[in-house]
């Protein structure tokens, strides 16, 4: 089970699901999208065990810790205040300069999945699909905690 779990936690499997779920939600797939998405960080979550996380700052070095290892580098825990966790993704993403938000929303259901069985729940601030930038920005808060003053990126358009 060793060998199975490094080959699945490597980046070029990430990227190539990342890939293929990316497509799906471009296409408006998004059914298939987030099925996809949330049976691929089930297996992530069945493979690594991660605890449930009882404060903001253990909820984004959780989800650090559950990105692929050869690549957390790219995957970075920026700070708390005492409701939330920033965190960012550096890596190119398939949907960057699409202008499709929507798609970014139903691609990131993989990492929201991940929080909701940690504990936490996950929103993306600004997603490289229309922000321009090289990375997108996400904020963690507790599971049951107000998210209203957050605005997601795909309703910020």
């Amino acid at each position: 089970m060793g060998a199975v779990k490094k080959i699945l936690e490597r980046w070029v499997v990430f990227r190539g699901g990342l890939a293929v779920f990316g497509t799906l939600a471009r296409m408006k797939a998004y059914g298939l999208a987030g099925a996809m998405s949330k049976s691929s960080a089930k297996l992530n979550l069945s493979l690594n065990k991660p605890e449930v996380a009882t404060s903001v700052d253990e909820l984004g070095k959780t989800w650090v810790s559950l990105m692929p290892p050869d690549a957390q580098h790219k995957f970075k825990f920026t700070g708390s205040d005492e409701k939330t966790a920033f965190t960012e993704i550096h890596i190119k993403c398939p949907l960057r300069g699409s202008g499709d938000p929507h798609a970014c929303y139903h691609l990131m259901n993989y990492d929201r999945t991940l929080m909701e069985k940690v504990g936490g729940q996950l929103i993306v601030l600004e997603t490289q699909a229309n922000s321009g930038k090289d990375h997108c920005k996400l904020a963690i808060r507790k599971a049951g905690e107000d998210i209203s003053d957050l605005v997601p990126a795909h309703e910020n358009n």
